[in-house]
C-alpha cells in the first residue's frame, strides 16, 4: 500500500448514524464506518463511543485493508503515525470483553465494536466473504481476524525468505536413500526388536508366536527355556528373539533407533539421521497382534574438510520458528538424540576422499549392528585420536564406543592415549590384551584386567566375563586375599543361587515400553547381579554378628535367599539392641549432667565441662557467626523480635572462646552447630539434651503456677 497516498485521504467526521449508535450503546467502545476508497482497498474508521457522547466526532484511528495487506493510521497525533499490529494485538483496543455471567455460570464474550449501519456491516462482509463462517455471531470481526492472521503469517515467511531459500536450494541437492538402507534399518538396526510371545498350556507346553516370522505353534518347555524377557532363538525360524510372556506384555512395545546414512558430496559428506521404529501392539488373542514400522529423516549435517579442519552445517526437519510449519531449518537440537547406528553399506566409498576413509567405523557398525552409540562424535574423536582405528580393527568395539562417548578415562578403566603402543595405551600386557579382545571387553572389564595384572592374578576370558556379569566392576573383591574359594567357584555358586532370585524393579515389563532407545539387559544377568549384591551385603552382616565365615555353610549357604532374609532379621535385631544400649548410655550421662547442674537455673547451666552463655547483643551473635564460620549472624532480627533464642555453648575452661551455637525454640534445641557447621560430638549432645529437659521442666513449673493463679 502507498502510505503517502492513503494519509492524504481526508479525515471523515462521524456520521449521524454513528453518533446515534454511540448514544444508544451500553457496552460498546467503538463504532465503525466502512467504505471502499479504491477498488481493492476497504477503509474502516473507528470512533470512540466515549468521545462521541461528549461531542467529539473525530475518528481515533482508521484501518486500510486490501486483499493481501492491512495497515492502521493513528489519528490522535498531528504527525502521521502508522501501526502494523492486528486488531487482536493493537494497544488500547479490544474487539471483545470477557464477562462472567453469574446467573448462567459461564463466560460470555460481548463484542465491544459495532458498525454504524447495516450497510457498513454488509460492505465489510462482502469484502471478506472468503473468510466468513455462515451464521457466526461474531462475523465479520472473526473474518477480519482470520484474514489478518494469514497476512501476519505471510509477512513472517517473507521476512524469513532470505534464510529459507538458501536452505531449500541446499536441500534440493540431496537425493533419495537407496532401498538397501531402508531394508537394513529394519532388518539389522532393529534386529533386536524380535519377540517370541508365549502362553503356557497344559502338560509343560506353551503356545508361541514369533513377531518376526509370524509363525506359531506349540513348544515343549523342557526343550526350550521360556522366561519373560530372557533371550533365545525362535523355534520356528531360528532368529534371535526376546521371550515375552503374553500375560506380562505391555499394551505396546515400541522400539526405536536412529539410523545414519552417509551421502557423498564434493567437499565432504552429508550425515543423514533417520528415526526408524517398530510398534507391536497387544491383541485379544495370542495369534493376533499388530506390527507396524516406519522410518523418516529428521537431520542432515553437511561436513566439509578444509586442510586439517572440519566444518559442520547442521539442519533438522522441525517446526520453523514457531510458525506452525514443519520444514528443514537450522539445527536447534529438537529431534536427533545423537545415539545412532551407522549404515555400513556404502562406507568407506562415501567418504573415501576425506580423512575419515581409514576410520574403520563401518567395521564397528558391522560388529555391533544393533548397538546405538555416538557415531557422529566418532568423527572428531578419530581426527583427534587415530588410535580409534586400531581399537576397532582389534575387535575392541566396546572400548571404541566408550572413546567416542568421551569416556577415555574415569572411575572405571582408563586409556593412556598419549602412549605409543597399543599395549601401553590399554595399560595391559599382551596376554591380557588378547583376553580383552576375546570378550570384546568394555571399560569396566578393562579396569578389572588392569587390576588383576597389577596384583599378578591370572584370569581367563570366560572367567572374566562371568565375574563381570555377576559382580560388575568390583575390584575390591577381585583383590581380596581372604576369599574362601576361587573366583570361578564363587561365580558358579552365585549363578546357581540366582536361578529363581527376584529380579527387582528393573524387571518390570512396563518400564521398557518407555526405555525404547536401549536394549535391556538379559534378566539372567540382572538376577546374578542382584544375588551377588545381596551376598556381599550378607557377608557384611555376618562379620558384625561375628559368625564364622570360615564355615562354608555360612560363607556360601544353600537356599541363599532364605538365609539372607533370616540373617537380615537377626542383623536388624542386633542393630536395634545396639541402638537401645547407646540410648541407655546417653540417658545415663544426661541424668548425670542434670544432677551436676541441679542447683543452677537452665540459662546458667554447667555440666561435663560445658556452660551456657546468653549473648548480650546482636553484635555478639554476629561475632559468633564470624568466628565459627556459620550463619548465626542472620538470626539477629529474629532474636530481636523474640521469634527465637540463640545460646552459646562454651567450654568451662575457655568461656570466651566460641565452641558451639544453639537455637532454642518451642521447648527444643532446633539446631546446634560448631565451626563450619560441623555436627555435635557426644559430650555436646548430652549437654544439649540435659539443657532441653531442664528448660522444659522450668517452663512447665512457670505455666503451672500461672494456671494456679
Amino acid at each position: 500500500m502507498d502510505k503517502r497516498k492513503l494519509s492524504a485521504i481526508s479525515r471523515e467526521p462521524a456520521p449521524e448514524a454513528a453518533i446515534r449508535k454511540a448514544m444508544e450503546a451500553d457496552m460498546l467502545r467503538h463504532v465503525v464506518t466502512a467504505r471502499l476508497v479504491e477498488e481493492e482497498i476497504l477503509l474502516l474508521n473507528f470512533y470512540e463511543v466515549s468521545g462521541l457522547k461528549t461531542g467529539k466526532t473525530e475518528a481515533a484511528f482508521r484501518t486500510y485493508l486490501s486483499k493481501n495487506d492491512y495497515i492502521t493510521q493513528d489519528l490522535k497525533t498531528s504527525k502521521v503515525k502508522w501501526k502494523t499490529a492486528s486488531f487482536y494485538m493493537m494497544e488500547g483496543f479490544s474487539l471483545f470483553k470477557v464477562h462472567w455471567n453469574q446467573d448462567m455460570k459461564e463466560y460470555e464474550y460481548p463484542c465491544l465494536v459495532d458498525t454504524a449501519t447495516d450497510g457498513d456491516r454488509d460492505r465489510i462482509s462482502e469484502f471478506f466473504r472468503d473468510y466468513l463462517s455462515p451464521g457466526h455471531r461474531y462475523d465479520p470481526w472473526t473474518a477480519i481476524y482470520d484474514f489478518q492472521k494469514r497476512v501476519m503469517s505471510d509477512r513472517l515467511m517473507a521476512r524469513y525468505k532470505k534464510e529459507t531459500d538458501p536452505i531449500d536450494n541446499l536441500m534440493s541437492t540431496v537425493g533419495e536413500v537407496p532401498g538397501d538402507f531402508i531394508k537394513w534399518s529394519f532388518e539389522e538396526a532393529l534386529g533386536f526388536s524380535r519377540y517370541l510371545i508365549y502362553k503356557g498350556t497344559a502338560k509343560g507346553n506353551a503356545q508361541c508366536v514369533c513377531t518376526y516370522c509370524g509363525k506359531s505353534g506349540l513348544v515343549d518347555r523342557e526343550k526350550i527355556r521360556l522366561r519373560n524377557n530372557e533371550k533365545g532363538s525362535c523355534p520356528f525360524c531360528g532368529s534371535p528373539v526376546t521371550f515375552k510372556a503374553e500375560g506380562r506384555m505391555p499394551a505396546q512395545i515400541l522400539d526405536e533407533r536412529w539410523t545414519i546414512y552417509v551421502d557423498r558430496t564434493k567437499e565432504g559428506f552429508i550425515w543423514r539421521a533417520f528415526r526408524a521404529y517398530r510398534s507391536i501392539r497387544k491383541a485379544t488373542t495370542l495369534a493376533k497382534y499388530q506390527v507396524t514400522q516406519g522410518i523418516r529423516e529428521y537431520q542432515r549435517s553437511f561436513y566439509m574438510f578444509v586442510s586439517k579442519d572440519v566444518k559442520r552445517d547442521s539442519y533438522e526437519y522441525a517446526e520453523y520458528r514457531q510458525s506452525g510449519k514443519t520444514r528443514w531449518c537450522h539445527n536447534e537440537g529438537k529431534t536427533y538424540s545423537g545415539l545412532s547406528i551407522l549404515y555400513p553399506g556404502n562406507l568407506p566409498q562415501a567418504w573415501e576422499h576425506t580423512p575419515m576413509k581409514w576410520s574403520a567405523l563401518e567395521i564397528l557398525s558391522r560388529n555391533l549392528p544393533t548397538v546405538a552409540m555416538k557415531y557422529e562424535s566418532g568423527i572428531r574423536t578419530y581426527l583427534q585420536y587415530p588410535v580409534l582405528e586400531w581399537l576397532i580393527k582389534m575387535g575392541l568395539n566396546r572400548i571404541a564406543e566408550g572413546l567416542m562417548d568421551g569416556t577415555s578415562s574415569g572411575a572405571t578403566g582408563r586409556l593412556f592415549l598419549k602412549k605409543k603402543s597399543i599395549f601401553q595405551i590399554l595399560g595391559l600386557d599382551k596376554p591380557n590384551t588378547r583376553i580383552l579382545q576375546q570378550i570384546d571387553g568394555n571399560y569396566d572389564e578393562l579396569r578389572l584386567l588392569q587390576v588383576a595384572q597389577s596384583i599378578g592374578l591370572q584370569i581367563k576370558a570366560e572367567q572374566l566375563r562371568g565375574y563381570y556379569e555377576t559382580f560388575g566392576c568390583n575390584t575390591e573383591l577381585l583383590k581380596q586375599s581372604g576369599r574362601k574359594v576361587s573366583l570361578y567357584k564363587l561365580v558358579k555358586y552365585i549363578t546357581k543361587e540366582s536361578e529363581n532370585y527376584p529380579i527387582g524393579e528393573e524387571g518390570q515389563c512396563w518400564r521398557y515400553s518407555y526405555m525404547r532407545y536401549q536394549e535391556r539387559t538379559d534378566p539372567r544377568i540382572e538376577r546374578r547381579r542382584n544375588t551377588a549384591k545381596d551376598w556381599l551385603e550378607y557377608l557384611g552382616w555376618c562379620k558384625e554378628l561375628k559368625y564364622d565365615l570360615n564355615n562354608r555353610f555360612i560363607y556360601m549357604p544353600t537356599k541363599f535367599k532364605k538365609v539372607h532374609d533370616r540373617t537380615a532379621k537377626e542383623y536388624q535385631a542386633y542393630k536395634d539392641e545396639q541402638m537401645r544400649k547407646r540410648k541407655a548410655a546417653i540417658e545415663k550421662r544426661v541424668r548425670g549432667a542434670l544432677a551436676e547442674a541441679a542447683e543452677l537455673p537452665a540459662m546458667q547451666m554447667r555440666a561435663n565441662g560445658l556452660i551456657i552463655i546468653t549473648p548480650k547483643s546482636g553484635d555478639e551473635i554476629r561475632q559468633e557467626g564470624i568466628a565459627l564460620h556459620h550463619c548465626v549472624g542472620t538470626y539477629v532480627e529474629a532474636v530481636a523480635q523474640r521469634k527465637t533464642l540463640i545460646l552459646f555453648i562454651r567450654k568451662e575452661s575457655q568461656p570466651d572462646t566460641p565452641y558451639f551455637t544453639a537455637e532454642y525454640r518451642n521447648g527444643k534445641i532446633i539446631q546446634c552447630r560448631g565451626k563450619n557447621n560441623c555436627g555435635m560430638p557426644k559430650e555436646v549432645q548430652v549437654f544439649v539434651k540435659a539443657f532441653e529437659r531442664k528448660m522444659q521442666s522450668e517452663e512447665k513449673t512457670i505455666n503451672d503456677s500461672r494456671k494456679a493463679g
